[in-house]
């Protein structure tokens, strides 16, 4: 209790001797006006109100510095974005020559031979043999008969017939070749069946603490193959009786009881 007194005690103290010491008054003309200043001149202009202000503020927020970045990153974005297009639109718009259009083809892994004609039987009975074929960066183990998805290929209409000239292997019952990458004499024939469009994909980017998200879809751009004809290795011929096969059955062997 004694300290408040004191505390009290000096407070009224200093109350009474700021009292004294009293400011003189200003008028309200010397209020509003602002002094020149004569480090700051304005030739040929008036004085207006945010001219009164002869620094500038500082917050020690950094909102500034978020928005600065967030815009930034956006451009960049928009550029990216913008330049993709541009390349998409120069290639779709681009008229190749037919030896461009070969030598494109040919990098990819593939030659196209034309369209399938009513008189053309290209697909045969199942073959015992296999191949491991590359087409753009992607490699695929085909049969005869069967259908692979790869991503989208150029030049190529529905219903053309293809040579897949990348075969890195090919295999059968009784033997097995390996490329040294690729097997030079060795072919796969293919018919485009369709051009399809891959379920959606979504991409979503987040940048914690930066009011950042961006969501985005994407369906890659299919073409679906046929795998008619494998070529480059002896095929074993299949012998058929038209008798179905049937497993050989092991006859239990009888163990004489010891007497």
């Amino acid at each position: 209790m004694a300290h408040r007194r004191c505390l009290l005690s000096l407070a009224r103290y200093a109350t009474a001797i700021i009292s004294q010491k009293k400011m003189p008054p200003l008028s309200a003309v010397e209020v509003l006006t602002r002094k020149p200043n004569p480090a700051i001149t304005i030739p040929n202009s008036e004085l207006s109100w945010f001219s009164l202000w002869s620094h500038s503020r500082h917050f020690s927020s950094s909102k500034s510095e978020d928005s600065e970045t967030e815009v930034e990153v956006e451009m960049e974005e928009a550029s990216d974005v913008e330049a993709e297009h541009d390349n998409a639109a120069s290639d779709l718009g681009r008229d190749y020559s037919p030896v461009e259009k070969e030598a494109e083809a040919a990098a990819i892994g593939y030659k196209v031979l034309g369209p399938l004609q009513r008189s053309d039987r290209v697909f045969k009975d199942y073959e015992p043999v296999f191949a491991v074929v590359q087409i753009g960066s992607h490699q695929f183990k085909v049969s005869n008969g069967d259908s692979i998805f790869t991503e989208r290929l150029k030049f190529c209409e529905v219903n053309d017939k293809l040579i897949l000239n990348k075969v890195l292997l090919l295999g059968s019952p009784t033997q097995t070749i390996i490329g040294r990458p690729i097997l030079p004499d060795a072919a796969v024939h293919a018919v485009v069946e369709e051009h399809a469009l891959d379920a959606k994909v979504i991409i979503f980017k987040k940048k914690r603490r930066k009011n950042y998200r961006r969501t985005k879809g994407h369906r890659q751009e299919l073409t679906k193959l046929r795998i008619t004809d494998i070529q480059g290795i002896e095929k074993q011929e299949i012998k058929t009786d038209g008798k179905p096969l049937k497993a050989a059955v092991k006859n239990p062997e009888k163990i004489a009881a010891a007497v």
